[in-house]
């Protein structure tokens, strides 16, 4: 995960820049970020958690895949003392059930499920699904809530239950060093929505955000 910096939009592109994407993801729905590893999904997660803990609102977060790392989080500016870590050790299945638990709990701005790379594999030996209707479960455990409830994985996990789906692709990679760049100074990742429920204005062809993150 990487610090987000700012957001760098080229003509013709969305000029909002990373707050008006996070003003996309609603409350009380269900929404997903889409992207393979190193696409910047993880760091637009952080972003969303750490602007909602920067308000004054507890924030949860379901890490399937053990991928969460506290000292990246606090440099990106979340404030630990207001989030529910659930460390799921790579195990899908107890990360689907703590999900629609917090999902159903009062008191949380944001409920997120992190599959990070996880999904998919089970131990390297085959595949895993999500379970039948999770999307659905997730769905209605959400509409009982006011918090944001953000699932995010490398690929559509949640069918036709999230109201809001943010695809995210890697556009470049940016090295630093001397004399030899061989450190990763950061990343430029495209953010696109693919469906809104409550803005389809928002996944208006060509509409885009182009986002700097800072590793």
């Amino acid at each position: 995960m990487a610090t987000s910096t700012e957001s760098l939009p080229p003509p013709g592109w969305d000029r909002e820049g990373l707050d008006g994407l996070l003003n996309a993801f609603p409350e009380g729905r269900l929404s997903e970020i889409v992207g393979p590893r190193s696409s910047g999904g993880g760091s637009l997660l952080l972003a969303l958690l750490a602007r909602a803990a920067s308000r004054g609102g507890l924030v949860a977060l379901v890490d399937g895949a053990d991928a969460y790392d506290p000292e990246t989080a606090a440099r990106a500016g979340l404030d630990l003392r207001a989030l529910l870590w659930v460390r799921c050790g790579g195990r899908l299945q107890p990360a689907w059930s703590a999900a629609d638990l917090l999902a159903r709990c009062p008191g949380f701005a944001v409920v997120a499920l992190d599959l990070g790379t996880a999904w998919g594999t089970a131990g390297g030996t085959g595949p895993v699904a999500a379970p039948p209707s999770f999307g659905v479960r997730l769905q209605r455990a959400a509409a009982g809530n006011a918090a944001v409830v953000v699932v995010r994985a490398p690929r559509h996990v949640t069918g036709s239950a999230a109201a809001l789906v943010v695809s995210v692709r890697r556009v470049r990679a940016r090295w630093i060093g001397a004399p030899r760049r061989i450190r990763l100074g950061g990343l430029v990742s495209e953010a696109r929505v693919l469906r809104s429920r409550v803005d389809p204005r928002l996944a208006a062809p060509g509409r885009a955000w182009l986002i700097e993150w800072r590793a």
